[in-house]
């Protein structure tokens, strides 16, 4: 016989993740710092050799077996069905319905009791860093928490079927982002290694082995003699802690987001008499927060490398305590509440943000067909990391006009495009800061239009070698006199 409540639960579940893809529906171009940057790439990548730009002459495709690039191929192959920018929206869309989605399998296999705190993962999906724009880590997290729950399914009942599901799953991981497949990997072989039955643990590094192998061939971010490691402060570790799972765009909401947490906390803990501790997922939670305070803030090329482990942080307790049935109603009722919060907050910030985006996509429609852009972006006065969206924004110009620049992420064993132009550029626009003004001769004689938004300090400067074609607001673009730009 049909348990209606437990279908109501499930519907309102799956309605749940739903709503998460509304922020993305309802914005014009989501405000996320990195996205229009990569977006730029995996349009060139499609239209590499399209006759109707001047692609290849400044980029070439790398196309190796390298983590990261699950996303930029993927783009390609949606932007033969949708424009880019459509495409765009679908994986990110795609990206916030994999963590609560995931969870919820996890939590099938290992606390099904409890299965509804897999609500809490609605709540939790859109973190600060996917915000911010670090969209292939949200796909690869999303896929390494799928590695998770499948390999505990794949452990009840192995089959041939299973093990190449588990194993696909391993590959799309490290494939869409290394620390979506190293995350998972931690956890499993951790909990292998929590229990007495060596011969998984075994079986565990077969499935691994393969992906493991190509990141040691692939090396990402780390290539060349200048490694470096940077670590957080504790203090600042801890902050980032909260931070990552309740940073919006309105303060106010924010603190309401973080109240509704604790009350889930005290839900699942205060004169609880169905608490039980699942002593195995505990012991793995507790390792993973070790990882996380070990784990460097930047190795080599990669940055807030510690930071990117905070999603599945926040969802491994949920395996290891056993609130109860009725606990676990209330903890959904309230999980509930706080991802309609969640999703308010991030589409009031969408739109709040909307009309500095339509200045800049009139700025857009004034970039000459084909332009070879400099971008002139400051940021020094942003503390706020969800508040310097602008930063690449001017990338849109290159699905919209063709545009190329040198200013888009080219980093070997990571992205599958290489720059080959060697037009000037300078160190300010990626430290989002400039610290010396730009050798206006060289912009002048390598480009034939300047981005500038938000400076004030090189305004004269500029327009001795460009006039302004469209100013408003924040943003000028400069156009460079003919004569001055050797493209030309």
């Amino acid at each position: 016989m049909i348990d209606r409540a437990h279908v109501a639960w499930r519907v309102l579940f799956l309605l749940l993740c739903a709503s998460l893809a509304l922020p993305f529906l309802l914005a014009g171009a989501p405000p996320m710092l990195d996205y229009p940057n990569h977006l730029a790439r995996v349009f060139i990548l499609a239209h590499l050799h399209d006759p109707a730009y001047h692609f290849a002459q400044a980029y070439v495709a790398d196309w190796k077996p390298y983590p990261y690039i699950l996303w930029d191929a993927a783009l390609v192959a949606l932007q033969r069905v949708m424009p880019v920018e459509s495409a765009g929206k679908s994986m990110l869309i795609l990206s916030a319905l994999l963590v609560p989605l995931a969870a919820a399998w996890i939590l099938r296999q290992a606390n099904p009791e409890s299965s509804r705190l897999a609500f809490l993962a609605c709540a939790l999906a859109c973190n600060l860093y996917f915000l911010w724009g670090f969209c292939a880590c949200q796909l690869g997290l999303g896929l390494g928490l799928l590695m998770v729950g499948a390999w505990l399914w794949y452990r009840k009942q192995p089959s041939p079927w299973r093990a190449v599901l588990f194993a696909g799953l391993c590959f799309a991981a490290y494939f869409a982002h290394l620390m979506g497949f190293a995350a998972a990997a931690f956890i499993l072989v951790f909990y292998e290694l929590t229990g007495r039955n060596r011969f998984e643990c075994l079986k565990l590094a077969g499935f691994l082995a393969g992906p493991s192998l190509l990141f040691l061939w692939a090396k990402p971010g780390i290539r060349g003699a200048a490694v470096h490691f940077e670590w957080r402060p504790l203090s600042e570790k801890l902050e980032t802690l909260k931070d990552c799972v309740t940073h919006g765009y309105h303060p106010h909401l924010e603190q309401a987001f973080l109240a509704g947490l604790i009350v889930c906390v005290l839900l699942a803990v205060v004169r609880n008499s169905a608490l039980r501790i699942q002593w195995r997922w505990a012991i793995v939670t507790l390792a993973f927060f070790g990882l996380y305070l070990a784990l460097p803030y930047a190795w080599g090329e990669s940055f807030d490398l510690d930071a990117r482990l905070l999603l599945p942080l926040a969802i491994l307790p949920m395996a290891g305590l056993n609130v109860g049935r009725r606990r676990a109603n209330w903890i959904a009722a309230v999980a509930v509440l706080l991802t309609l919060l969640r999703v308010f907050d991030i589409t009031q910030g969408y739109r709040e943000a909307g009309s500095a985006e339509d200045t800049m996509d009139r700025g857009i429609q004034h970039v000459a067909r084909n332009a070879h852009v400099f971008p002139l972006v400051d940021t020094c006065t942003e503390d706020d990391p969800l508040a310097d969206y602008y930063t690449h924004y001017w990338s849109y110009a290159v699905p919209r006009r063709g545009a190329s620049s040198p200013d888009l992420f080219d980093i070997p064993g990571q992205t599958p495009m290489r720059i080959l132009d060697d037009s000037y550029t300078n160190d300010g626009y990626w430290e989002h800061c400039y610290k010396e003004e730009p050798d206006w001769r060289q912009v002048a004689s390598d480009y034939d239009t300047i981005w500038s938004y938000g400076d004030q300090r090189f305004t004269a400067a500029i327009r001795a070698v460009a006039d302004p074609v469209y100013a408003e607001g924040r943003l000028v673009v400069y156009r460079v006199r003919p004569g001055r730009s050797a493209r030309r």
